[in-house]
Protein backbone atom coordinates (compact mmCIF):
# COMPACT_ATOMS: atom_id res chain seq x y z
CA UNK A 1 0.00 0.00 0.00
CA UNK A 2 2.84 2.66 0.94
CA UNK A 3 4.25 1.72 -2.58
CA UNK A 4 1.39 3.36 -4.30
CA UNK A 5 1.96 6.57 -2.44
CA UNK A 6 5.42 6.61 -2.95
CA UNK A 7 5.65 5.40 -6.58
CA UNK A 8 2.44 5.97 -8.12
CA UNK A 9 3.62 5.81 -11.68
CA UNK A 10 5.35 2.58 -11.25
CA UNK A 11 2.04 1.54 -10.00
CA UNK A 12 0.17 2.49 -12.67
CA UNK A 13 2.26 0.51 -15.08
CA UNK A 14 1.90 -2.35 -13.26
CA UNK A 15 -1.91 -2.00 -13.37
CA UNK A 16 -1.67 -1.82 -17.03
CA UNK A 17 0.65 -4.96 -17.07
CA UNK A 18 -1.99 -7.03 -14.96
CA UNK A 19 -4.56 -6.02 -16.98
CA UNK A 20 -3.12 -6.95 -20.35
CA UNK A 21 -1.98 -10.22 -18.48
CA UNK A 22 -5.43 -10.52 -17.52
CA UNK A 23 -6.68 -9.47 -21.29
CA UNK A 24 -4.47 -12.29 -22.61
CA UNK A 25 -6.05 -15.31 -20.15
CA UNK A 26 -9.45 -14.30 -20.96
CA UNK A 27 -9.06 -14.34 -24.69
CA UNK A 28 -6.62 -18.23 -24.35
CA UNK A 29 -9.64 -19.20 -21.83
CA UNK A 30 -12.11 -18.16 -24.72
CA UNK A 31 -10.25 -19.90 -27.56
CA UNK A 32 -10.26 -23.14 -25.53
CA UNK A 33 -13.73 -22.91 -24.40
CA UNK A 34 -15.00 -22.08 -28.02
CA UNK A 35 -13.04 -25.35 -28.99
CA UNK A 36 -14.25 -27.52 -26.27
CA UNK A 37 -18.22 -26.76 -26.06
CA UNK A 38 -19.01 -27.33 -29.24
CA UNK A 39 -17.73 -31.25 -28.89
CA UNK A 40 -20.17 -30.82 -25.72
CA UNK A 41 -23.31 -29.98 -27.23
CA UNK A 42 -22.91 -32.22 -30.23
CA UNK A 43 -22.02 -34.77 -28.26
Amino acid sequence: MKTRVHYPEETKWKVIEMKKTVIQIVQLWRNSELKMFPKLRHG
